[in-house]
């Protein structure tokens, strides 16, 4: 029964979770069911080894029923109880989470709705219904450096919500209550448009698409951009305008965009940070992949700062890739010393199981840049090849050290071998496959030219070069594009 999908959940949670849900399931309110109880409390006594032999049919039968004969329907029930009662326990988790259950809301909502506003009357304040001599002016003007978000401008919104329709049940009406809850629904509503506008902003460019025009986005942005002073006490609405119209610039405004930014960080939560500044990484990649490597020094800082605030983080480590594109940013920036001793203060952040090869690929690259090719096919032969991306990675510096050696054997043996391997993946997709077979045949093609470049009669060798170029600009997908032009411009 390893394969039942509340052993799966259960598997998947840790300890504390697993002894929070044993806990809920014993709850009377929220379950009954004496043999779900039993189940749960058998599953949390094994956990996590849910081996063959305790998660087998008739253990677990026998554990919950000792007197009765096996019945499997009897006990398929139960594990469909039980797997329903987890989902339960997530969604309220998760509730938690997100602080939906906002207590003063929601038991002024059940106390109006069970008709018990005598309670609450008790509790409401002397000047509820009184208007305030600042009506007009935003409800969080002296917010500070307080750190807020959409979700808190919603619960704001409902908690004003609330306090209205009470006010009106208890004869005590009052505008100011309206006039927050609109105040409140305006955060809300932009901070989440500008964010929806500045992700389909993303999208347009990743699915190289153009999308239908947001007509009222347009007129919303133009009253934003005209009332600025207005939006001034809500940091996150602003970020995301400003980041919006980043996007949807051709760069020039970047600097100015980034000082704001950086003067509303304070103010923001975590998770909206960690989103700007993935946007502004992406932004600044796909104009170094436009040409304006001027760029390339801007996303080295955005790089800096994800890791200097932990927003590259998942789960309190450092993705692979990150640490690889961290690592290729810095030698094109010939940033030597700093990638160095990047890669050996974040080699412990990387997860478990991609260390050895993380850690020795980027050290191979650092060693190439710096024309060690010795070390580099020292460390090369250390790389788990198991990993698919590491062995096209690895194969491919491989090629650029043999070409720089002019090891022509090898490289010629590697190119064909590499060929056949691309063949028998069909896990790579055909962009994949072309960008490679593409590397390979231009890299052939420029060591031949750079090999025969003083027997060859100049003109036709110039006349070969010049095809040469001209197929690698006609070239749909060229991986390590930058490196082969490079190599190309070297034979002049």
């Amino acid at each position: 029964m390893k394969k039942n999908l509340l052993i799966q959940y259960l598997g998947n949670m840790d300890r504390k979770a697993v002894t929070r849900f044993c806990d809920f399931a014993h709850s009377p309110y929220f379950n009954k069911h004496r043999d779900v109880q039993n189940l749960v409390s058998y599953l949390s006594q094994i956990y996590p080894d849910f081996n063959d032999k305790k998660c087998d049919r008739e253990a677990i039968f026998q554990q919950l029923y000792p007197a009765l004969p096996h019945d499997q329907a009897k006990l398929a029930i139960v594990f469909t109880y039980t797997t329903r009662l987890l989902e339960q326990f997530f969604i309220i988790e998760q509730a938690g989470f997100e602080e939906i259950l906002e207590e003063e809301t929601l038991l002024k909502k059940y106390l109006r709705r069970h008709q018990l506003l005598f309670y609450l009357e008790k509790k409401w304040p002397e000047n509820a219904g009184r208007e305030k001599k600042h009506a007009g002016n935003t409800p969080i003007e002296k917010a500070g450096t307080e750190a807020l978000s959409s979700h808190h401008f919603e619960k704001k919104y409902k908690l004003a919500a609330e306090n209205d329709a009470t006010s009106i049940g208890l004869s005590q009406p009052s505008a100011q209550f309206l006039w927050e809850k609109q105040a409140w629904l305006d955060a809300f509503y932009l901070t989440e448009k500008l964010r929806d506008a500045c992700e389909i902003s993303h999208r347009k460019k990743l699915l190289k698409t153009d999308l239908p025009t947001d007509i009222l986005l347009t007129v919303l942005y133009k009253s934003i951009n005209d009332n600025l002073a207005i939006y001034q006490p809500y940091p996150p609405l602003l970020a995301y305008f400003y980041l919006y119209q980043l996007l949807e610039s051709d760069g020039a405004i970047y600097q100015d965009t980034l000082l704001k930014i950086n003067g509303l960080e304070p103010c923001l939560i975590k998770d909206d940070v960690q989103y700007i500044y993935n946007s502004l990484q992406n932004f600044c990649i796909g104009q170094i992949n436009e040409g304006r490597q001027v760029f390339l020094r801007e996303l080295f800082g955005i790089y800096q700062s994800q890791l200097k605030k932990g927003l590259l983080l998942e789960h309190g480590k450092l993705p692979e890739w990150h640490y690889k594109n961290i690592t290729t940013t810095g030698l094109r920036l010939d940033e030597r010393q700093w990638v160095r001793d990047f890669l050996d203060e974040y080699k412990s952040m990387l997860p478990d199981e991609a260390i050895q090869n993380a850690y020795t690929y980027n050290l191979a690259t650092y060693h190439y840049h710096k024309k060690d090719y010795d070390a580099v096919l020292k460390l090369l032969t250390k790389i788990e090849y198991t990993d698919i991306r590491y062995n096209l990675d690895a194969k491919s510096l491989l090629l650029r050290t043999y070409y720089d050696l002019e090891e022509e054997e090898p490289l010629l043996a590697l190119t064909e071998s590499f060929k056949q391997y691309l063949k028998r993946h069909r896990q790579l997709s055909d962009f994949q496959k072309k960008g490679y077979f593409n590397l390979l045949k231009f890299a052939r093609k420029a060591f031949s030219l750079k090999q025969k470049a003083d027997f060859t009669p100049p003109a036709k060798w110039a006349a070969e070069l010049e095809k040469l170029k001209l197929e690698i600009s006609q070239a749909d997908t060229i991986f390590n594009q930058g490196w082969l032009e490079g190599k190309v411009r070297e034979l002049v």
